[in-house]
């Protein structure tokens, strides 16, 4: 509703009992009437229709009730017509135009009838209530409404606000402009502090409150005499920011017409890169680091060498002047040499140049031609590094022996050659021209997408969703949820109908560039952009890659070319040997890889068979090629039953051709088979774990259950960064667990499921636990070594799996482990292309879902996390653009200083600054505050009496991610080699000015590998020791060896529930001995440290053990029961667990 300036007039309608209507006007100058008995009426066209409805009929029926008992009480003393309640016009705000429609709109929230929820209602209407307020219901003549029609009444209220309150929104003013910042508020861009105040109180993503609950806190506010802006004003005051900011919410209509909402990835980029706090540690050029130390994806293999000349960071900046790719630079040595790569080393930023030598130039009549090798790469050993300091003149200022410019020696060009074809390079670069001065940043994201529920209950209403990360920024900021950023949710769009206006503003984004402020060198910039993985679960893997989903099909990989002709021939021999790239001898085969340009070729071969030939031509190839196009599927099936859409499909392949199939075809800088890596939550957690946990444990007996939760009741968590286990949750809900849960067993299952294993299923999970340690390792100290031993790992699964049961290769998430290495190699570890940082998001969009009406779900949900970005954007401190005087301003410091000085209020918009700013080394080992129990107070050692101001303290962090306390088990440097000890407890001398600390330990003596665990054993011995926390390396995870010892789990340990000792009785193991342990080298947290100190060695599978594994799962699959064979050749259905990997 807009702004109401025109005069206010009463006049009773009769039709309406006596009511009396305000006649207002809106800033359209269309007339409106507001009812003076409904409390929360905001203006109406139709009396007739307001007086009919369901909130009206009630809310004059209680007046009528409350007049008759006025009248019977003998209170009241007159006969004429009650007054109208008094306006709650809001006298805080100043007079201006924005200020003067606040007030109109805060105006609905009238004192006379304060507003309450539905909880209010009913609890005015409940007998007990009155009861107990001392009102009698039996003389009372109030009559009690039925519930249901209250409550039909407070959503139809809601409803019809709702849909005003979007149409106010739209119908207001533009703000005017201002002239500078000395003009704003103290708090702008927001126009009080009660402003920005209730925007944070009504919230964001986990955070967000309903209108009820809103109105409620602002009234109980209202109390203390702090006046909340109304619902309406808020949201009104959202709109207005948007407007500033200029993030448009898109409306698209797909190619099924399905309408799309989203936001705009150019917008949120640039929010990015004019944010403080999140684009100083942007990287913009990839990282060489010679794979050593990689943990991020500016140090990945595709962004630093297997990008093409168009997508690479152009240019660099060099005292003032721009250099950009393929262009000639003179350097301070005089040599001439052209840059093809652009990167980062040791902090310093080089050059792949190649040198331009004389055997590049043939001379020509008044010119000459440079011309240089095609496709150069990154090793080649043609090219020189070169520090980019040491570049002095551009190619304009280049001059020849005879002092022509080289740009006019060559006639602006040079030419690059594969000696069969030569392709012309224009100077200057492109990319200079459309930069026009400025600098260009390049800045890669990470593409996501999923499908999840929009309930609460997790089922039904599925949305699909997409989400991005810039994928310059180190996985400790862009694992937050701050940094995550929404793109588009539909319930009625498949992903690749959704992708296409993504698609579309991506390839603009890499090709043309867009304009953006870069807060680190307070400049605008040219902002190039591109996507450098795709990561989603096994099915929209599948969709995205135009391949079939992998369950059922008879082409299960994404990324090689494994078939099979029928489901039959997966019992074959041939079959098994292909699924693990083995031949017939034993010897590594690997079956040739998908290639992306092949996969759009026989795309589109498929729709000319389809429109050539017939449906089942198409049909049978498609299944033939193992290649499917969802889109254009469906426009080849659905056209035969559908004239209009048959239509629209001619239509299309005549004047938009690339709408009839998949737009990730046509994503610039991605290739489908490479840039969709292997997901480590679905293929490994939610796949081979979660296959053999549910297998393994739900079929134990009840006795064998009770045992089961004992041993996981006394699996030792030290140092293992787990919060809490919660055994008998886990094991009696084993089919329902997701991720985390799946973390814990496989860290314990050595320790409490051997027992119940048959010899060949113990070899299968002690195999997974290994690899497993390598696989979540969140930094590669050595890539050459680490890929060894990673498919060294990984064929040790794969060979006991198949011996058990060739049936495993039914599972196609078994074969995506082989292609494992290569994700890893191209993009870095596992742990950067896992989706759990965007699965935890999904309940920010679930929380977001349940908060709209449904009427368009898409819109809300667009409109809720473009408010959430926006309003993080500002009180962060990002920039805002003053169109009057063509200048950037930061938001107040008021603004500003409620973020930046509240930690409750970072992390409530998903920020954790600790992480963004983890304290330096030496601020390490750090006392923890607590006090030491009266059980944990030890008399000082005999060791250290002599010293002087020790203390005990209960714990202390040696790093950011590791605590000290007692029973930790630590690896410690005694220079020559590294020893285990136990701390027994922790002291602190405070002789100097920086606390020292110190740890009285009990050590253990290394022996040799414990044959049931496959672990390194320990035994703990008498020696102990003083040892200062620096000579700590760090914590490990060790176990009690309770197969040695024999210990049985027994109906012992006192129960604590509700948070109290009980004498209730619950299993736990009772442990013959505290002397021998083992090293438990399938923990997930530190797991190098773990591997060094344990020092196993696992012998490869020869190719002798891979011919008679094989053929040992074959037979043990043909002694069981035949399958029916397939009816038919057709791509079947997927198996459930790839329909839903959650």
């Amino acid at each position: 509703m807009g702004d109401r300036h025109a005069q206010i007039v009463r006049f009773p309608d009769n039709d309406a009992h006596g009511v009396d209507f305000d006649v207002i006007t809106d800033i359209n100058g269309a007339r409106l009437f507001r009812c003076t008995l409904c409390a929360r009426a905001t203006g109406t066209a139709n009396i007739v229709r307001h007086c009919a409805s369901v909130t009206h009929r009630l809310n004059l029926q209680d007046r009528e009730t409350r007049r008759a008992n006025d009248t019977i009480a003998g209170l009241r003393t007159d006969a004429g017509p009650e007054e109208p309640p008094a306006r709650d016009e809001e006298t805080d705000h100043a007079n201006s135009m924005w200020n003067q429609i606040d007030a109109d709109i805060d105006a609905q929230f009238r004192e006379a009838r304060p507003l309450g929820s539905l909880d209010d209602d009913l609890e005015l209407l409940d007998p007990i209530q009155l009861l107990l307020n001392g009102v009698d219901d039996t003389s009372s003549n109030r009559q009690i409404t039925d519930w249901t029609v209250l409550l039909e009444a407070e959503l139809d209220a809601l409803e019809e606000n709702a849909a005003q309150e979007e149409e106010h929104a739209s119908s207001l003013p533009p703000s005017p402009p201002t002239a500078s910042t000395a003009d704003h508020t103290e708090w702008y861009p927001f126009k009080s502090k009660m402003e920005l105040i209730g925007s944070l109180i009504m919230g964001h993503t986990h955070s967000m409150l309903s209108r009820l609950l809103y109105s409620k806190i602002r009234g109980i506010l209202k109390l203390c005499n702090i006046s909340l802006p109304a619902w309406a004003t808020i949201q009104a005051a959202r709109t207005r920011i948007r407007e500033l900011l200029k993030t448009k919410i898109q409306l698209n209509f797909l190619v099924f017409d399905n309408p799309c909402f989203s936001l705009s990835a150019r917008s949120l980029l640039s929010q990015d890169l004019s944010n403080p706090l999140g684009a100083k540690h942007i990287d913009f050029y990839p990282e060489m680091t010679n794979g050593l130390d990689i943990y991020k994806f500016s140090q990945s293999k595709k962004w630093l060498q297997d990008l093409l000349p168009a997508h690479r960071a152009p240019m660099c900046e060099v005292k003032g002047k721009h250099f950009y790719l393929f262009e000639p630079v003179q350097l301070l040595s005089a040599a001439v040499v052209i840059p093809l790569f652009f990167y980062q080393h040791d902090g310093q930023l080089f050059a792949k140049c190649l040198q331009i030598q004389r055997n590049h130039i043939c001379q020509m009549p008044n010119k000459i031609k440079i011309t240089i090798p095609a496709s150069l790469e990154f090793q080649d050993p043609q090219l020189s590094t070169i520090p980019v300091n040491q570049f002095d003149c551009d190619y304009s200022e280049i001059r020849m022996d005879d002092l022509r410019k080289l740009m006019d020696s060559c006639d602006g060009v040079i030419y690059e050659s594969s000696g069969s074809k030569e392709v012309v390079i224009p100077l200057p670069n492109p990319w200079r021209i459309k930069a026009n001065r400025k600098i260009i940043r390049h800045v890669p994201i990470t593409l996501y997408s999923d499908d999840t529920s929009g309930n609460t209950s997790k089922q039904f209403n599925k949305h699909i969703s997409f989400y991005f990360t810039l994928s310059g920024l180190p996985p400790n900021i862009s694992n937050q949820e701050y940094n995550c950023h929404f793109l588009a949710s539909s319930n009625i769009a498949s992903v690749l109908e959704q992708s296409k206006s993504i698609v579309e503003e991506l390839n603009l984004m890499t090709t043309s560039g867009f304009h953006a402020y870069d807060v680190t060198i307070s400049q605008e910039v040219l902002v190039t952009s591109l996507v450098l993985c795709f990561l989603a679960d096994s099915p929209m893997h599948a969709e995205v890659t135009n391949t079939p989903n992998p369950g059922g099909s008879l082409h299960p990989c994404r990324m090689c070319t494994l078939k099979v002709k029928k489901k039959k021939f997966k019992r074959s021999p041939t079959y098994v040997q292909r699924f693990l790239n083995q031949d017939s001898m034993g010897i590594e085969s690997r079956n040739p890889p998908r290639l992306w340009a092949e996969t759009k070729m026989k795309t589109y071969h498929l729709f000319d068979t389809a429109m050539g030939v017939n449906l089942t031509s198409f049909l049978k190839k498609k299944t033939a090629l193992g290649v499917t196009d969802a889109i254009n599927t469906r426009f080849i099936t659905e056209s035969r039953s559908d004239g209009s859409l048959k239509e629209k499909m001619e239509s299309l392949d005549l004047n938009s051709p690339a709408s009839l199939f998949n737009p990730f075809l046509n994503l610039e800088g991605f290739d489908g088979t490479q840039d969709c890596p292997v997901e480590i939550l679905h293929a490994v957690l939610l796949g081979i774990v979660k296959y053999l946990a549910q297998d393994d444990i739900s079929k134990l007996k009840a006795d064998q259950k009770l045992t089961l939760i004992g041993r996981l009741q006394s699996f030792s968590s030290v140092s293992l960064n787990i919060d809490s286990i919660k055994p008998q949750y886990l094991i009696q809900h084993i089919k329902s667990l997701v991720g985390r849960h799946f973390k814990i067993i496989l860290q314990a299952a050595p320790f409490i499921l051997l027992e119940f294993l048959t010899p060949e299923r113990k070899d299968v999970w002690l195999a997974l636990c290994n690899l497993c340690a390598f696989i979540f390792q969140t930094n590669i100290a050595n890539m050459e070594t680490y890929l060894e031993t990673l498919k060294l790992h990984i064929n040790r699964l794969l060979y006991y799996l198949i011996k058990s049961s060739a049936q495993w290769v039914n599972k196609p998430k078994l074969h995506i482990l082989l292609h494992l290495p290569e994700s890893i190699e191209r993009l870095g570890n596992a742990s950067l292309f896992s989706t759990e940082k965007f699965e935890s998001y999904n309940g920010v969009l679930r929380q977001s879902s349940i908060h709209s009406n449904r009427q368009a779900p898409g819109r809300d949900l667009a409109r809720s996390f473009d408010n959430y970005s926006n309003l993080k954007y500002l009180v962060s401190g990002g920039m805002l653009y003053e169109e009057n005087s063509k200048n950037w301003e930061n938001p107040t410091n008021e603004v500003t200083d409620i973020f930046t000085n509240n930690p409750d209020i970072q992390r409530s918009m998903g920020f954790n600054s600790a992480k963004v700013n983890p304290l330096p080394a030496v601020a390490f080992p750090q006392r923890l505050c607590l006090k030491v129990p009266k059980s944990e107070i030890a008399s000082l050692p005999e060791a250290i009496n002599q010293r002087d101001k020790l203390c005990q303290v209960l714990k202390i962090k040696l790093n950011a991610k590791e605590v000290l306390h007692k029973g930790v088990s630590v690896v410690i440097d005694q220079g020559d080699k590294n020893v285990v000890a136990a701390i027994d407890s922790i002291w602190e001398s405070k002789g100097s000015s920086k606390p020292l600390y110190y740890l009285w330990v009990t050590g253990y003596t290394l022996l040799g590998v414990d044959n049931y665990y496959e672990m390194r054993k320990l035994s703990r011995t008498s020696q102990q020791a003083l040892i200062p926390t620096r000579k700590v390396i760090g914590c490990i995870n060790v176990q009690h060896n309770c197969h040695a010892g024999n210990c049985q789990v027994t109906t012992s340990r006192p129960a604590r529930l509700e948070r109290l000792d009980t004498n209730v009785k619950t299993v736990q193991v009772e442990h013959t001995d505290n002397d021998h342990f083992v090293i438990n080298s399938a923990s997930l947290q530190n797991s190098d440290l773990h591997h060094a100190i344990s020092n196993l060695t696992f012998a490869p599978i020869t190719p002798e053990q891979w011919v008679d594994g094989m053929a040992t799962g074959c037979r043990v699959w043909s002694d069981m029961v035949e399958e029916p064979e397939d009816t038919d050749d057709l791509e079947g259905t997927s198996d459930s667990e790839d329909k839903n990997d959650e």
